[in-house]
């Protein structure tokens, strides 16, 4: 085990890969593939005439994957060199019909100080390996090199001082070396998470007297197996994506924790697409201020949700969760899954999360704050309301409560038709 810090620094090498048509047939259809985009090429004349054709399509090509490539050929091999040194590409190359072959080689391997696979970014020469202990305190973005999944961290610490980016936007391409340029004329195809299992990770802890940005951007997938946490001390100042939160996460194990102290750029579980999906034990928002903001994706699975604060969005999959603590701020539940018991103290909920042929809420304790089922006409099913205090309010057209238990002893209770 050893400690590393992230220093990038390494120099910027062009990658290059050959495209090889290994045997003819006039009756097979040669391709070569990047991000799903094909160029395809019938057998002509001979190998060599069809791979001049296949170089001629690929050079000719506007896309962007292809458009970042420099495409070359001689005899029957096509040669491919990107465009920017440090920026990878990934080509497939493949064939239909007939008995012709072709085959693919990177001959020279993309390297840059923004790959994370690269030995001489690292402090001690030489890439993390399990048990490590990373720390990324300063240094240019990590964009290459993600797909680290067979590495088991023992910890992953991302500092407020760091201020580059983990991962890519998977929205749009991104067009140069360190992805600090991108087009949304086509969507990333490369990894676009820091795939790695780490047992603890922390974000945004500030070692520093005085305030620092932090990272606009952090992505990372934690394929750890077993149990697991992640502390977000802060998010950055910011995120440098528009629409989307700063902080995008992904676990897959019931005993994977989240603490969450502060998220004033947001933080998105499952949420950078719709089929995303994620495992976690619990989600706990401690930050008491109204400035932070979580949301979950529909792919979540999750036991236990608890919020002091925030505004917060929690979508999960059709098990539902098994507990919902609300102490302060805003929490609006969606989608269609039962909540076992949904516990509200203070702040608002606005459960507008229902469950088809079943209830949406088993049991809702209401001590404090106010339960907002107005937010959303679809009829829904509230099992168990035990209100003591606060505010409830709701349509009962819309909202069936099956069993309803008031306060016991002396209490007031004002009912106000709403306009």
């Amino acid at each position: 085990m050893s400690t590393k810090y992230w220093i990038g620094g390494a120099p910027a090498v062009k990658q290059i890969q050959t495209i090889s048509i290994t045997a003819f047939d006039a009756a097979t259809t040669y391709k070569a593939t990047i991000g799903g985009q094909t160029i395809s090429q019938v057998g002509t004349t001979d190998a060599n005439t069809t791979a001049t054709n296949l170089k001629n399509q690929l050079a000719a090509s506007t896309h962007p994957y292809f458009a970042a490539v420099v495409w070359t050929v001689a005899t029957n091999v096509v040669t491919g060199t990107a465009v920017d040194a440090g920026e990878p590409f990934v080509a497939t190359a493949s064939v239909t019909g007939g008995t012709g072959t072709i085959s693919t080689t990177v001959t020279t391997a993309n390297s840059g100080p923004n790959d994370w696979n690269v030995a001489t970014n690292w402090s001690d020469g030489v890439v993390p390996v399990d048990a490590d202990d990373v720390i990324i305190d300063r240094g240019p973005n990590i964009c290459w090199g993600l797909d680290q999944n067979t590495v088991d961290l023992t910890t992953l610490s991302v500092l407020q001082t760091y201020t580059g980016r983990i991962g890519l936007n998977k929205r749009r391409l991104a067009t140069n070396a360190d992805a600090s340029a991108d087009t949304a004329t086509a969507v990333e195809y490369r990894d676009d998470y820091l795939k790695i299992s780490s047992t603890k990770i922390d974000l945004g802890f500030n070692l520093t007297s005085s305030s620092a940005a932090g990272s606009g951007r952090i992505k990372i997938n934690n394929t750890k197996a077993g149990a697991s946490d992640l502390t977000v001390h802060a998010t950055g100042n910011s995120s440098v994506d528009t629409d989307l939160p700063a902080i995008r996460y992904l676990a897959n194990n019931a005993s994977a924790n989240v603490y969450i102290r502060s998220a004033q750029a947001g933080i998105g579980i499952a949420a950078d697409s719709f089929t995303e999906t994620s495992t976690l034990g619990k989600v706990s928002i401690s930050d008491n201020t109204e400035a932070s903001k979580v949301v979950t994706g529909p792919g979540l699975t999750l036991t236990t949700w608890e919020q002091n604060g925030g505004q917060n969005v929690m979508q999960v999959t059709s098990s539902g969760v098994t507990t919902v603590e609300v102490n302060g701020g805003q929490l609006t539940t969606e989608g269609d899954y039962t909540i076992t018991t949904m516990n509200a103290n203070a702040g608002t909920v606005r459960p507008n999360n229902i469950k088809t042929a079943g209830n949406a809420i088993t049991t809702l304790n209401i001590d404090g704050g106010t339960v907002d089922g107005t937010k959303s006409t679809r009829a829904r099913t509230w099992a168990t309301v035990n209100h003591n205090t606060g505010t409830r309010r709701l349509d009962k057209d819309i909202v069936t409560i099956t069993t309803l238990t008031q306060a016991a002893g002396l209490y007031e209770a004002t009912i106000r038709k709403a306009a």
